[in-house]
């Protein structure tokens, strides 16, 4: 990681070996022509050296708006060790520039393809800085979010990284405000290298995959005609966006036929369907689908007219499109649907539901399950509306993870505990809600507190049996059983906490009421174990896992937890009560 960053640092810094923007606007520099990466067959053509922002901007959404999605999007692109259809490759490179998959009324591909064909797109401000504060350190207003890369190379960002990058290497770990710098470097690097054309030449050229010397004549031939019919495209795209729509069809199969070693060749068969799984969204559907059956089955004016036989089929209903997501992610990736903490708070979605619908088949309450299903909704809401910080990427495994079998056994094992412990942590606030309520609850706290209890003894059963299975994982690859990482120490702390509920609870020392009020408190133990290590601690072994961001939506719900749960205790011992 730290010699590719080298790498883009000196590209950046070295502007006689590869020209600036503004150099390219003027025509003055010359950049070889495929099938190399700096192909300037489709260098900006000249311009002003300067160009009003709003003018660059309706240039460029006038571009993309010429620019048919289909069929260029099915091109075959490789990246981050995978093969993805291009469609694949621009919603990812969008989201990262615009901090959204669609902006300016153009999708992704347009976006993409109109940035590498706008001769005026260096000055478009289309890359969102997403700090307030490094805005300012740019030497801008704080409320501008949104610069070109003109703007950003003339600002002084690459001062700002150059000693980022000594301290990188020499203690491996760089602060928030220092990650903010290094992802707006990266932006930088990013939108000129798809300006200049590098970006999708490079990527649908397959030859350096695998050696010249092995493989068949037509799948090299394929590989150097692809990187020349890709200039083609985008040369063509800047003289008229209509006619090189004609020339995609050719393009797109060209790139198909490319020879890749066999480690890829199941990413060849999965093109379609990847496209089909960014088109379908089926996560936001789920959504969508669980909140409002969740809706029907929670007021009291349609659980009524709805029948015992309705409920499984709202829960069937949902089930459809989350099983559908997730079933096409395990095609495309081959492994696991537990992979990052996008997949992971998938498969709490899907284990709250089928939780959820045994206790229904158990308890018959309708109420239970409406409350289940608007949990499960927001949980996939939550995955749908923030992929910066929740990564939906279906990029290869680091090696220590590339075992299906520790995988779907370990990391399945103790993610799908927590999905029993949030059935738990749900049916709390539920009480603690209810309970500032006036009336007497002592029915609804025993009735809610027997499913409560349920649902600890499976989530603590789940999660020890994951804990014992990924320390014979630990053991496998790394040649000890347990080493108090923080991943397995908190995740053994999660254990205990709610251990020592279930035991407080059959020693008499907490009675219903408390049991549920105690359940979210809990769960506090599950976010940090599920999120805090990898995202606050950002330390240990797991260190495949880590990211960032989502740190003051995590405290908030933390500190909204605490609020209710003070709140309901302090009325709780405040008022008179029966032994609940």
């Amino acid at each position: 990681m730290i010699h590719m960053i080298h790498l883009i640092f000196g590209a950046l810094l070295a502007p006689a070996q590869e020209p600036h923007f503004h150099e390219l606007a003027r025509g003055s520099a010359e950049v070889p022509t495929a099938p190399t990466m700096s192909s300037a067959a489709h260098a900006p053509e000249t311009v002003d050296a300067s160009v009003p922002p709003e003018r660059a901007l309706q240039e460029l959404i006038a571009q993309g708006q010429k620019i048919a999605i289909e069929p260029v999007r099915r091109t075959a692109v490789s990246q981050n060790g995978r093969i993805k259809p291009v469609d694949t490759l621009a919603r990812e490179s969008v989201l990262l520039l615009t901090g959204s998959y669609e902006r300016f009324g153009l999708k992704p591909v347009q976006l993409y393809f109109a940035l590498a064909s706008t001769p005026s797109a260096p000055w478009a401000p289309v890359v969102e800085v997403r700090d307030a504060k490094l805005r300012q350190r740019l030497g801008y207003l704080k409320e501008k979010r949104f610069f070109s890369a003109a703007e950003l190379e003339a600002s002084p960002l690459i001062e700002l990284v150059q000693p980022l990058m000594k301290n990188q290497e020499e203690s491996g770990r760089l602060s928030e405000e220092e990650k903010k710098v290094m992802e707006t470097f990266s932006q930088l690097n990013l939108i000129r290298q798809i300006i200049l054309g590098e970006n999708f030449i490079h990527a649908v050229d397959f030859s350096f995959l695998k050696p010249h010397t092995s493989g068949s004549a037509e799948g090299h031939g394929a590989a150097t005609e692809v990187a020349s019919q890709a200039s083609d495209y985008l040369q063509q795209l800047r003289g008229d966006a209509r006619q090189a729509n004609l020339l995609a069809p050719a393009l797109v199969e060209t790139s198909r036929r490319q020879e890749a070693p066999q480690i890829f060749q199941h990413y060849l068969g999965t093109l379609d369907s990847e496209i089909f799984y960014n088109d379908a969204r089926p996560f936001l559907w789920a959504s969508l689908i669980a909140l409002l059956a969740g809706l029907l089955l929670s007021l009291d004016i349609t659980r009524q007219k709805l029948t015992a036989k309705a409920v499984p089929w709202l829960y069937l209903v949902t089930l459809l499109p989350l099983v559908l997501g997730i079933s096409l992610r395990v095609y495309i990736t081959q492994f696991a649907p537990v992979t990052n903490m996008f997949t992971t708070m998938l498969w709490v979605s899907l284990g709250v539901l089928i939780f959820s619908a045994i206790l229904y088949y158990l308890y018959r309450n309708s109420l239970v399950s409406g409350v289940m299903l608007i949990g499960t909704g927001l949980i996939l809401m939550l995955t749908e509306q923030i992929p910066l910080i929740l990564s939906p990427d279906l990029d290869p495994l680091v090696a220590v993870l590339r075992s299906n079998f520790w995988l779907s056994t370990h990391v399945t094992t103790i993610t799908i505990s927590y999905a029993a412990f949030t059935i738990a942590m749900l049916l709390g606030n539920v009480a603690l809600v209810r309970s500032l309520m006036p009336g007497d609850h002592t029915q609804f706290f025993h009735q809610y507190a027997h499913y409560a209890y349920r649902m600890i003894q499976l989530g603590c059963f789940l999660l020890s049996v994951g804990i014992i299975l990924g320390g014979v994982w630990a053991d496998y690859s790394w040649g000890r059983f347990w080493g108090w990482d923080p991943k397995e120490t908190w995740a053994l702390i999660a254990d205990m906490g709610f251990l020592t509920l279930l035991h407080a609870r059959i020693t008499g020392w907490v009675k219903s009421f408390m049991l549920l009020a105690l359940s979210p408190v809990a769960y506090l133990l599950v976010i940090m174990a599920w999120y805090g290590v990898n995202f606050i601690l950002a330390t240990g072994l797991h260190s495949y896992g880590f990211s960032s961001g989502g740190a003051l939506m995590v405290g908030i719900f933390v500190g909204l937890q605490l609020l209710i749960f003070a709140l309901a205790l302090t009325k709780f011992f405040m008022s008179p009560r029966p032994a609940i």
